[in-house]
């Protein structure tokens, strides 16, 4: 008796050509997102941001804040009646403090490490700052900014 694959009880079936598939989108599928044709938030007030040191932030936040916005990179805080956002990356409370003093116009937004501890935040927030944020990307930082423009002017500090 010959053997053969195709024969018996335990035989291989002869394959079949698979009829082709023609799979419609699931109707839960995600849409298509077309891209934004530009990527920065909106507002139409004027506003000047002075980032001190630290010029990648400058970069990170000039490409996301409103376009009427002007972002400006300086080694120190320039103190100038104009400004009206003062962003410090890792300040001491005691720069903080004198920023508020020379310049009791402009909003202050520090930036703190993502780690940063509880104390350093409180210090912070107690030495008057009026964004206070632990890495995050310059997305969030500009819609702080933003937010905190329509909302009004702190008053001014004396």
């Amino acid at each position: 008796m010959r053997f053969s694959l195709r024969s018996g009880r335990h035989g291989v079936p002869r394959p079949r050509t698979p009829e082709p598939v023609v799979r419609e989108p699931h109707p839960s599928a995600p849409l298509p997102i077309a891209p934004a044709s530009d990527d920065r938030l909106v507002d139409d007030a004027p506003a000047t941001v002075e980032v001190v040191a630290s010029r990648s932030t400058a970069r990170l936040l000039g490409e996301v804040t409103p376009p009427t916005w002007r972002v400006v990179a300086t080694d120190r805080p320039s103190h100038h009646p104009c400004v009206d956002f003062v962003v410090l990356v890792e300040p001491d409370p005691a720069v903080v403090e004198d920023v508020i003093a020379r310049q009791p116009g402009a909003e202050v937004v520090v930036l703190l490490a993502r780690h940063a501890p509880t104390e350093r935040l409180v210090a912070m927030l107690d030495a008057g700052v009026s964004i206070c944020l632990r890495e995050s990307p310059a997305r969030l930082v500009a819609g702080h900014m933003v937010a905190r423009r329509r909302r009004g002017r702190a008053p001014v500090r004396f």
